[in-house]
């Protein structure tokens, strides 16, 4: 079973954590919008000159990273058969580096990236329920014209597809990869924090072929070159009477 979409939804579903805590927070005031984009670029001077334009508050939960989970690609052996050759491979098991920045002016990013800690971080274990509300609630067109119309159909929530349910942690990660990062995307730097989702799976596993019915049994008795002949010595264990 393959899950085409999985890291799609799961990213869905975190920006829907995200939201739902700054509508709560920010009440009838209109909330930013979370963006699955990474970090914009400073925007350029206007032309008649002047100061740099205020930037928007925004959040942005940008998926940096994908790096195979080791404890499912070291749980299970590659299924041979008895020509040698794969017959059934281990699951595809990923964990999601994500990192929450956010924009605005003065000390609403601070506020803005206080929230968004907050939300993933009482969301450590995401319940299936909620994600399948998340997923359930995306409309999905009559003619679906992009491969993304078709992401609610995602079975994220199912045990099935996905054995494991998936956890958040705030990743420590430290001012030389977080700089590295921020270069990388040619941002400058903002208020931002890391988090790591586990685990997702892509590909449960392949299912395995029928065995080769037996044509012949054949019963047969061979000597145990490998057994260990010596007899183990004679112990004898001397008791005090009791007067």
């Amino acid at each position: 079973m393959t899950a085409h979409f999985a890291i799609p939804a799961t990213t869905v579903v975190l920006r829907a954590i995200i939201q739902r805590r700054l509508d709560a927070a920010y009440g009838t005031l209109a909330a930013p919008t979370v963006s699955v984009e990474p970090p914009p670029r400073p925007a350029p001077p206007p032309n008649g000159g002047g100061g740099q334009p205020a930037e928007p508050a925004g959040v942005h939960l940008f998926l940096h990273h994908a790096a195979p989970n080791p404890a499912w690609r070291n749980m299970y052996e590659p299924h041979l058969d008895s020509a040698g050759r794969v017959a059934g491979r281990s699951p595809l098991a990923l964990d999601l580096h994500y990192m929450l920045a956010v924009t605005g002016a003065d000390l609403e990013r601070e506020v803005l990236l206080g929230l968004g800690i907050v939300a993933l971080t009482r969301h450590g274990v995401v319940p299936r329920p909620l994600i399948l509300a998340v997923l359930s609630g995306i409309t999905v067109p009559a003619n679906p014209t992009s491969l993304m119309d078709k992401l609610p159909t995602e079975p994220l929530h199912d045990p099935a597809q996905q054995p494991q349910q998936i956890t958040l942690a705030q990743a420590p990660v430290d001012v030389d990869l977080s700089t590295k990062i921020w270069s990388a995307l040619q941002s400058p730097m903002r208020p931002a924090a890391f988090f790591l989702a586990t685990t997702v799976f892509l590909d449960v596993g392949d299912t395995y072929p029928a065995a080769t019915p037996v044509d012949e049994p054949r019963v047969g008795i061979r000597p145990d070159p490998g057994r260990d002949t010596a007899m183990p010595p004679d112990v004898i264990t001397v008791a005090e009477a009791l007067p």
